[in-house]
């Protein structure tokens, strides 16, 4: 468990230190246009489209990282021992229940099945429904039409 809380740790602490790499960057950065002259807009365009393709391109490759590294941790997670543990427990816990109380699961079983049936029937009633619409609206087009001089 100190592991984990010292992985954290970590991880906040790099944060702060790449946010503190990249303001040192951008301070050097800005020092440098300032001192040299940037000559037209075309120049300031090339060089702010320089930078948006290398943060977008940064964007992404820390956004897969990210994404690893919470794979990672939740695949260590739900593979530990400690979570097999307490799954297990509460199987066992679960399946000892439905041992000594077999009503509790035969009325939830019971009214699974009567709100399975009701739905079917309740679609089965609105497409005869339609269809019966259907058939209305077509007998009375055909109608219409031999009624027609």
């Amino acid at each position: 468990m100190i592991a984990l809380i010292q992985l954290g740790d970590v991880a906040i602490g790099a944060v702060f230190r790449a946010g503190e790499k990249s303001a040192d960057k951008l301070s050097a950065l800005r020092s440098r246009w300032d001192q040299e002259s940037l000559r037209t807009a075309a120049e300031v365009w090339a060089r702010w489209t320089v930078l948006a393709e290398r943060g977008a391109a940064e964007r992404e490759r820390g956004q897969r990282g990210a994404r690893r590294a919470v794979d990672t941790a939740v695949d260590r997670l739900a593979h530990s021992e400690l979570v097999e543990r307490l799954v297990d427990a509460q199987l066992e816990r679960v399946l000892t229940l439905l041992e000594n109380e077999p009503d509790r699961v035969r009325g939830l079983i019971r009214g699974q099945r009567e709100s399975i049936v009701g739905e079917a029937l309740g679609r089965v009633r609105s497409g005869a429904a339609a269809g019966d619409s259907a058939v209305d609206r077509l007998t009375l087009k055909m109608s219409r039409r031999g009624d027609a001089p």
